[in-house]
């Protein structure tokens, strides 16, 4: 009886086991891959649409961009923001504090930049160790 019950499990371990993932193998991998991906493509946008103003860690002509959206109170102004920062400050007050806090000094409009963009760019500043 004993035998039968460790043929039994020995039988039904693997398949309860493989029951809740495909390959878990492979998935780990294929996010990790996804997110040097868009880590490469953000470093990419963020380097030819946001470095010559900005850092991720240091204050330039504009602020550090690190925690960005934490000190953003809605995300759809800060993605309108990036596109127009001038549009944008004549309508909300955060805005129009960071304008007077950074001497008055209007961002480079972006207006080619989907949020997916934006996402991407936002993803690799969050990524950014150093």
């Amino acid at each position: 009886m004993g035998e039968v019950r460790l043929l039994v499990i020995t039988a039904v371990l693997p398949c309860l086991m493989a029951c809740g993932n495909d390959n878990p193998a492979t998935e780990p991998r294929s996010m990790a891959t996804e997110n040097i991906a868009a880590n490469e493509g953000g470093k990419k946008l963020f380097y030819t649409k946001c470095a010559s103003c900005h850092m991720v860690n240091k204050d330039m002509t504009g602020p550090a961009l690190r925690g960005v959206e934490q000190r953003w109170p809605d995300r759809d102004k800060l993605y309108a923001f990036i596109r127009n920062s001038e549009e944008i400050i004549r309508s909300d007050k955060y805005a129009r504090e960071l304008w007077l806090e950074w001497n008055q000094t209007l961002m480079n409009p972006h207006p080619d930049l989907t949020n997916a963009d934006i996402d991407t760019i936002l993803a690799y500043i969050n990524a950014v160790t150093e």
